[in-house]
């Protein structure tokens, strides 16, 4: 009598113990998302982030704090805009910091401060 079925039969049996133990669920991912930046005649730029268990929130990034932190060469709208896009990536992990004051309902206004900031998993990555 071989002992091959039953080699197979546990080598079939640990590959899919290690499979189902990795996978993830998609509810687990935190992913939160950002509505597309208007410009105000107020000189900022106003946009929304929202994520699973938070909410809305809503956002104001002056002119002047995406001229100095964001690189904008001025304030024109092409500038603003292309830093903005440029910088979602930063400005998100900002925002990200904000979900617990969601509840309040006013708009957040960010600083160069608040930019600043840095998480170290993008330390790391050079963000």
């Amino acid at each position: 009598m071989s002992t091959e079925p039953r080699v197979v039969r546990s080598l079939c049996h640990t590959l899919m113990s290690n499979l189902s133990s990795t996978q993830v669920n998609a509810m687990d991912q935190l992913h939160t998302a950002m509505t597309a930046p208007i410009l105000c005649a107020d000189s900022a730029v106003w946009f929304s982030a929202y994520g699973f268990g938070w909410g809305y929130c809503a956002f104001a990034l002056p002119f002047e704090v995406v001229s100095e932190e964001l690189g904008a060469r001025n304030e024109t709208v092409q500038q603003v805009r292309l830093a903005f896009e440029l910088n979602k990536r930063r400005i998100l992990s900002t925002v990200q910091q904000y979900e617990a004051a969601s509840a309040t309902g006013e708009r957040i206004t960010l600083s160069v401060a608040d930019l600043q900031r840095r998480t170290p998993e993008l330390i790391y990555f050079g963000a």
